[in-house]
């Protein structure tokens, strides 16, 4: 287990090639054990890059190195394609490190900014967290033509 000081903890965006490299490097080392099957090397490596390319990728980095990554992607609600939402791709840290909260709370800031609602599903715990829900929510709405 690592222990590190919550407030070394520095959130960041990833933007390089070399941000890729440590994030695929980092999911493929702390997130197999708990996949539902292998990880194939060329699928993964390329929705990384996707990710870090078009969509949002955040990396927590302490001591100069990496111990936290979530990738954030916009979706459209089934129901209506005109509105979406944010959904983590991935969302792990080193386990002892503090740096899930940093990352969700940078995350949190991303909906409020954009007006999105956040989805974090966490695997581990079987759950589904909405943060930043819409005012709409729970009310009957029907779209017309």
């Amino acid at each position: 287990m690592v222990s590190i000081a919550r407030n070394s903890i520095v959130v960041r965006y990833a933007e390089s090639d070399d941000d890729v490299i440590a994030i695929h490097r980092f999911l493929c080392v702390v997130a197999a054990p708990g996949l539902p099957g292998p990880i194939d090397g060329q699928d993964s490596a390329r929705e990384v890059w996707r990710v870090v390319t078009h969509e949002v990728a955040l990396m927590a980095i302490a001591d100069g190195r990496l111990v936290g990554t979530l990738g954030l992607v916009r979706a459209p609600f089934w129901w209506n394609n005109k509105l979406a939402f944010l959904a983590n791709r991935w969302f792990f840290a080193l386990p002892g490190s503090h740096a899930g909260k940093p990352l969700l709370k940078e995350a949190r800031a991303i909906a409020r900014e954009s007006e999105l609602e956040l989805h974090i599903f966490d695997e581990r715990r079987e759950r589904l967290m909405i943060y930043n829900k819409s005012k709409n929510r729970g009310a009957a709405h029907v779209l017309r033509q």
